[in-house]
């Protein structure tokens, strides 16, 4: 706390001059001359320093998150228990993380990699899904809301997202706390003032509230949608391409969610239910500009209607060992700024 000694009055010839009572309570430390009150809201300052920002889902894609797996792979003895499909290898899941960075760097996006340094107390790294970034957080024009994950295998990974957050100095305007439970990857920008969350699954009615109270505070809007059985996540069901236009899967989409989307005058591209997209997270894609897009490799039927629909694959991934794990490309994906 700043404090200010007020000099004694001295006797002599050339006595100090003494700081009166009314003086002293004058001074900026106490709100008087020279105090400069903060006007401007969060997103105001933020864009004055040109902090990363969000607010859709297919602006131009300046910065992400990514977390490559280590060893911790190979302590996996049995893949259920840790919400995989298959054993992950070590050594094909760093190859694929090289691949990905890359295919961002040569679509001109900052690659930021998540850190597990901090300490912890001697333990062993034993988080096995924080590849899948996308979960942990969702940026937006002010700060990142932090998830509160709703699995036991997947508690705790969020203070490694707001460990990485915090080192890039994007606020965090709020980690779900309480009852309440939130995945990022349920919460989708449909516009720059309103935000779909799927609610059911992974995020429930109580981080759904939170999330909307905090985004509130920004004047966005946001809205609720159910999300059927067989589908982890908004995300593997949708994908906003450009501008009110939207890849979806039609036939396992709710009609709730299909009807949010005729409301906000979406046009939507139906994906059919194909190996392609169940089996090989081929809608699992990160647009990197309006309908610009990076997909999974091995999957040509998709790549086509793609193709068909105008849009445009700037490069495909091999993302198997992702897969394994129960994930796809855009999971892998921490979305942290795109253009405004």
């Amino acid at each position: 706390m700043n404090t200010y000694k007020i000099p004694h009055r001295r006797s002599g010839k050339n006595p100090k001059k003494s700081v009166s009572t009314e003086t002293f309570r004058l001074r900026s430390a106490y709100q008087g001359r020279g105090w400069k009150p903060r006007t401007a809201a969060l997103a105001v300052e933020l864009a004055g320093a040109g902090a990363p920002r969000v607010n859709s889902e297919y602006k131009r894609l300046k910065a992400v998150l990514l977390y490559c797996p280590g060893r911790e792979m190979a302590d996996i003895k049995d893949p259920n228990a840790v919400q995989h499909l298959a054993g992950i290898s070590p050594q094909k899941i760093r190859r694929e993380y090289r691949e990905l960075t890359a295919a961002f760097r040569k679509c001109g996006v900052a690659v930021h990699l998540m850190r597990t340094d901090f300490p912890r107390g001697g333990k062993k790294l034993d988080k096995y899904n924080l590849m899948y970034v996308r979960d942990l957080f969702v940026n937006t024009m002010e700060g990142a809301v932090v998830a509160r994950m709703a699995s036991a295998a997947r508690a705790g990974e969020e203070k490694y997202a707001a460990f990485a957050l915090s080192r890039l100095a994007i606020p965090v305007v709020r980690t779900i706390a309480g009852k309440g439970l939130f995945e990022g990857a349920d919460a989708l920008w449909l516009d720059e003032r309103t935000v779909l969350c799927a609610v059911g699954n992974r995020t429930n009615e109580e981080g759904f509230l939170q999330l909307r109270a905090t985004l509130a505070l920004q004047g966005a809007d946001v809205l609720k949608t159910a999300l059927g059985r067989g589908v982890q996540h908004l995300l593997g069901l949708l994908q906003i391409v450009d501008r009110k236009l939207a890849l979806l899967r039609a036939e396992k989409a709710p009609a709730e969610l299909r009807s949010v989307l005729k409301r906000k005058n979406f046009t939507v591209i139906p994906v059919p239910e194909t190996d392609e997209v169940r089996l090989r997270q081929g809608l699992n894609i990160v647009t990197v500009a309006p309908r610009r897009l990076i997909m999974p490799s091995g999957c040509p039927g998709l790549k086509a209607l793609y193709l068909k629909a105008g849009l445009s694959v700037e490069a495909e991934v091999e993302i198997s060992q992702l897969i394994n794990g129960a994930g796809g490309l855009a999971c892998a994906t921490g979305i942290l700024e795109r253009a405004v």
